[in-house]
């Protein structure tokens, strides 16, 4: 799902459909246009008729409720993705005191004595360049590269620097630790497909012209779900699966596109998506050179209770695929056995746990390497205004600082700490 919504701050949100949005949750008139894409695909409506005959209705996943099927807003605008760059920079590019260094990779920050940022490093056409700073530095590199900045700086574990070369500036042990991520399973169907126009000259022109058509569009992608397994607690609204689809429904033969098989045959995925994983990773760098890649140590699954909620969500997917609002497309799962599991029968509890274990699918949902938490937190690397402990002059600011990743994607929580850091700068330097 492109830059779907789950939490963007209301004052940076111009929802164009508030009107049909549950009323108080969504904002209007800021930078960053939310809407639907323009173009369904009659897959995404009997998907949503599938989830309300397993007793999920359609709602505003942000809205008063997160469980039940959707077909998802998005950061779009005229039926095409709009990034933060596109919503926040380039509006503000001339400014005087914005300079924006393209092809530039942050190394390290620079401290004096006291602790304090006093410069940043970075390589820009293979040479290092250093800028002083006069009050902060705010790190946004994501749940990888800003532990990585960090530990680069000399802020992190101790030991680990100490095993890599790298003067210490602080030991500070949570950088690089509980990292984590959504992780799902990815099951594939073929379905007889003859309602979805196909990819053409037409098709293309008509996106061309008046954004609108098949390619104004993301496919069943659009569509989301937010249900609970039985290990969810029945007593909150807080879904702990989020079912995703994918496939193309387009003809393969005009358009190169994987995803479809001969004739009519298409291939589409129910995609299964654990949101509260128990598992964490951590993350530690390599060597001293900055610019060599880091040690990323996932361990996805492997805390036991992430395999068994995983497990559940896969039935479901499955017991969706098998509903009458389905069933005129002729839903048939791939029945491959994963490699490696080939010993145990295909769709029992145990071969499922075998399957998620040996093809897992990650999401790019990375999160919490750079943990907030209070001073008496082990691992905490920054307070509650993102500010990294021990250190003077640096923040940081994307999703590395949640201690657990949220309910869903992460792309527009991301926007909104950014703008939570945007108020905590305003506030110390302006008042």
């Amino acid at each position: 799902m492109i830059g779907s919504v789950t939490g963007l701050g209301v004052r940076s949100e111009d929802n164009l459909q508030a009107n049909i949005m549950d009323y108080g949750y969504h904002g209007v008139g800021g930078p960053l246009t939310v809407t639907q894409f323009p173009y369904h695909p009659p897959l995404s409506y009997s998907i949503l008729e599938a989830g309300k005959e397993l007793g999920y209705g359609t709602a505003d996943l942000n809205g008063r409720t997160h469980t039940g099927f959707a077909i998802a807003q998005t950061t779009s605008r005229n039926g095409s993705r709009l990034s933060t760059a596109r919503a926040f920079l380039r509006p503000a590019r001339n400014r005087p005191n914005l300079h924006i260094m393209l092809n530039s990779t942050a190394t390290r920050i620079l401290f004096d004595n006291n602790k304090r940022a006093v410069g940043v490093e970075f390589v820009h056409d293979r040479e290092i360049h250093r800028v002083s700073v006069a009050k902060e530095v705010v790190v946004s590199g994501g749940a990888v590269n800003s532990p990585q900045i960090l530990l680069n700086s000399g802020i992190g574990p101790r030991e680990d620097l100490n095993a890599v070369g790298v003067p210490v500036v602080h030991d500070l042990p949570g950088v690089g630790k509980n990292l984590h991520n959504h992780v799902a399973y990815t099951l594939a169907f073929t379905i007889n497909d003859t309602d979805t126009t196909p990819l053409n000259w037409a098709t293309a022109m008509e996106y061309l012209l008046f954004r609108d058509g098949l390619m104004s569009g993301t496919g069943i992608s659009e569509v989301t779900a937010m249900i609970n397994t039985k290990y969810a607690n029945p007593k909150v609204d807080h879904p702990d699966v989020q079912l995703i689809f994918g496939g193309y429904l387009a003809d393969c033969a005009e358009t190169g596109m994987v995803g479809e098989t001969k004739g009519a045959n298409r291939t589409i995925y129910i995609i299964p998506t654990y949101l509260h994983p128990k598992s964490r990773g951590y993350l530690r760098l390599r060597n001293n050179d900055p610019l060599s890649k880091p040690l990323i140590y996932p361990k996805y699954l492997s805390h036991p209770d992430d395999v068994a909620a995983m497990v559940e969500a896969i039935k479901f997917g499955i017991k969706l695929a098998e509903t009458e609002a389905l069933s005129r497309y002729g839903f048939e799962m791939d029945r491959t056995p994963v490699k490696n599991c080939e010993h145990l029968k295909f769709g029992c509890d145990a071969y499922w746990e075998c399957a998620v274990k040996h093809e897992t699918a990650p999401e790019n949902h990375q999160a919490g390497s750079c943990k907030m938490g209070p001073p008496d937190d082990p691992l905490a690397v920054v307070d509650n205004q993102l500010r990294v402990r021990g250190v003077r002059g640096v923040r940081v600011a994307d999703t590395s600082i949640m201690p657990r990743v949220v309910s869903g994607n992460t792309n527009a929580p991301a926007i909104m700490i950014g703008e939570r850091a945007a108020d905590f700068i305003k506030r110390t330097w302006i008042g």
